[in-house]
C-alpha cells in the first residue's frame, strides 16, 4: 500500500497519519500552468472551454486533449505529493458550432434543448448565456420532473478516464469517485420544493437508485472514496426549508450514506454554504463518513463542527476568497488553525478549489504548512 493510500485509511480511522494527508477536488488550469510553468489542462470551467475547442478541430485534436488532461492531472498530483486523485469536471456536450471566439452553440437550433455558453479570458470562467429553456419557473421544471420521475434509473458504470485512472495509478493514489444527489439550483426547480414536493421527492428517488446502483459498480472497481452531496445552501442557509430538508432529503441522502457503509466505501457529502439548520440531518442521524467544500465564509468552521460531529473526517476549510486575495502567512495561519481544531479526522484542502487568479504561492504555502504540520504531543 502506497503512502497515499496509508494517509487516507489511517484518517477515516481516526488514526494518526505519518502527515496530514492533502489534496484537491478542482484546480484551475491557469494555476496549474503557472505551476508547472507550461499550458497545463486540469480543470475549472476554463477546461470545458479548451474541450470544446479542442472539439472544433476534430476528433484527433480532441482525443490528444484528453489524452493530455490525464497527464497533466497526474503530474501536477505527483508534483504537489497530493494524496487523493480527484478527476477534473468534464464538459460532455460536444459543440454544434463555434460562434464566435469566446461563444459555442450546443445542440439544434431548431429545436428545443439548445443552449450557448460562453468563455470570459479575465476570469478563466466558461459559463451559460443563453438557452431554449432556462428553467426559472415551476411550469417550465414540471415535465423535466415528471420525465425523470418515471426514468430508468439504468445501469451506470465507470467514465473512462477513471477506469484508465484506477489501472495506471491506482495502487499509487486513493482515486475519487462520485455519487451526488441534489435538487437543481435553479428558481423553476425551488419553485417546485415549494408547490409539489411529492413530485420532486419522486424525481430525487430515481437518483437514489442510480447512486446506490453506482455505488456497487464504484466498489467492483476498486475505488474507496465517494465525493458525494450536492449543492443546497448559500451563506444565509439551505436554499429550501429545514421542513423540506429533514421530510426530502435526509432520508434519501442516508440511503446513500448506509449503502457505502455497507460497501466499505467513505462517502463525502458536499456542499457550501451555511448547513447548520439541517447540519445534524447529514453529520449526526445521517452518519456521512466526510465532510467536504467545509464553507469558513459562510459559517462552517473547523472547531465548531469538531465540537459537533467528533467523528466527522473534515475537509478543506481554507476560505478560497482568502487563497485568492491573501497573502502566504495568513494561508499559513489559517490552515494550522484547521489542523489544530480538526486533526486527526482532517485532509487538508482549499474550501471549494483552487480557482483561477489564485497566487500559485498561496497554494504552496496551504500544501507545505499541512505537510510538515506536526500536533503537539501530550
Amino acid at each position: 500500500m502506497s503512502d497515499h493510500h496509508r494517509r487516507v485509511e489511517a484518517v477515516f480511522a481516526g488514526q494518526r497519519p505519518d502527515r496530514v494527508p492533502i489534496c484537491e477536488q478542482a484546480f484551475a488550469s491557469s494555476v496549474a500552468s503557472e505551476i508547472l510553468g507550461r499550458e497545463a489542462h486540469t480543470g475549472g470551467t476554463e477546461l470545458h472551454y479548451r474541450e470544446s475547442l479542442a472539439w472544433m478541430r476534430g476528433e484527433q485534436a480532441h482525443a490528444e486533449f484528453v489524452e493530455q488532461v490525464h497527464r497533466d492531472v497526474i503530474e501536477l498530483h505527483r508534483l504537489l505529493d497530493l494524496d487523493i486523485l480527484f478527476l477534473p469536471w468534464r464538459f460532455a456536450a460536444r459543440p454544434t458550432r463555434q460562434l464566435d471566439e469566446y461563444r459555442f452553440l450546443y445542440g439544434d437550433p431548431d429545436g428545443n434543448a439548445w443552449s450557448v455558453y460562453q468563455y470570459d479570458p479575465i476570469s478563466h470562467t466558461f459559463g451559460l448565456a443563453d438557452a431554449a429553456h432556462l428553467y426559472q419557473t415551476f411550469e417550465e421544471v414540471e415535465p423535466v420532473l415528471r420525465a425523470g420521475a418515471a426514468a430508468d434509473p439504468g445501469q451506470p458504470g465507470l467514465p473512462d478516464a477513471t477506469v484508465r485512472a484506477l489501472r495506471e495509478v491506482g495502487d499509487e493514489f486513493p482515486v475519487a469517485g462520485g455519487c451526488a444527489m441534489a435538487v437543481p439550483m435553479k428558481a423553476g426547480f425551488l419553485e417546485a420544493v415549494a408547490l409539489d414536493p411529492g413530485l420532486v421527492a419522486a424525481y430525487l428517488d430515481v437518483q437514489v437508485e442510480r447512486g446506490l446502483r453506482s455505488l456497487a459498480v464504484q466498489q467492483a472497481a476498486g475505488i474507496r472514496l465517494i465525493n458525494g452531496g450536492g449543492d443546497f445552501a448559500f451563506n444565509a442557509g439551505p436554499a429550501y426549508s429545514p421542513a423540506f430538508f429533514f421530510a426530502v432529503m435526509a432520508p434519501r441522502w442516508k440511503r446513500l450514506f448506509e449503502r457505502s457503509r455497507e460497501l466499505g466505501l467513505w462517502y463525502v457529502m458536499r456542499s457550501d454554504g451555511n448547513l447548520w439548520s439541517v447540519a445534524n440531518g447529514l453529520f449526526g442521524t445521517g452518519l456521512a463518513h466526510a465532510y467536504y467544500e467545509c464553507d469558513t465564509d459562510a459559517g462552517m468552521h473547523f472547531a465548531n463542527l469538531r465540537h459537533a460531529f467528533p467523528e466527522l473526517v473534515l475537509m478543506g476549510n481554507v476560505s478560497c476568497g482568502l487563497l485568492a486575495t491573501g497573502t502566504p502567512d495568513e494561508v499559513r495561519e489559517a490552515i494550522t488553525a484547521c489542523l489544530r481544531a480538526a486533526y486527526p479526522r482532517t485532509i487538508a484542502a482549499s474550501a471549494n478549489a483552487i480557482l483561477a487568479g489564485t497566487p500559485p504561492e498561496n497554494v504552496l504555502a496551504l500544501y507545505e504548512t499541512a505537510r510538515t504540520w506536526q500536533p503537539q504531543r501530550l
